[in-house]
């Protein structure tokens, strides 16, 4: 699964692990275990806020992405033992719609970013094509006239 976003990830594994049988904490373990993106250090220390018994409250603060907050805390009601299957299958469509979205800004973006090059070499060399045949007749004409 490289190139999908972290939150993504984390969410198909969890999905994985439940449709499996298995628990949300052996999914999102599972995650920590084979993934090795930014998101993995945030998931293990959420992670062991809940081991400790802790509110990981603050630690959600700190998440920046609001897809990531609200996939931690539908997690945390997992691991609370709450059915949150369905939840889940609700918040990988929205997931997947906002990584559709992202790839669209980036995509809209493209074409003036790939003007740069374009301004930065191609249009000086093409004005010194130009302008130098000019300029070196009305040199030429300058000093043999």
């Amino acid at each position: 699964m490289d190139g999908v976003a972290p939150p993504l990830k984390l969410l198909l594994e969890v999905k994985r692990a439940v449709e499996r049988g298995q628990s949300v904490r052996q999914g999102v373990l599972s995650y920590v275990k084979t993934s090795h993106d930014d998101f993995v250090p945030v998931v293990t220390q959420w992670l062991a806020l809940l081991q400790q018994g802790q509110d990981p409250k603050e630690a959600l603060k700190a998440v920046p992405s609001l897809y990531r907050r609200s996939l931690l805390q539908v997690l945390e009601r997992g691991l609370r033992g709450e059915a949150v299957f369905n939840v889940l299958v609700q918040l990988e469509s929205e997931l997947i719609e906002a990584c559709q979205e992202e790839i669209s800004e980036k995509i809209a973006r493209l074409p003036f970013i790939l003007l740069i090059p374009l301004l930065l070499f191609q249009f000086p060399a093409f004005l010194l094509l130009l302008f130098g045949p000019l300029l070196q007749n009305f040199f030429h004409s300058l000093g043999g006239g």
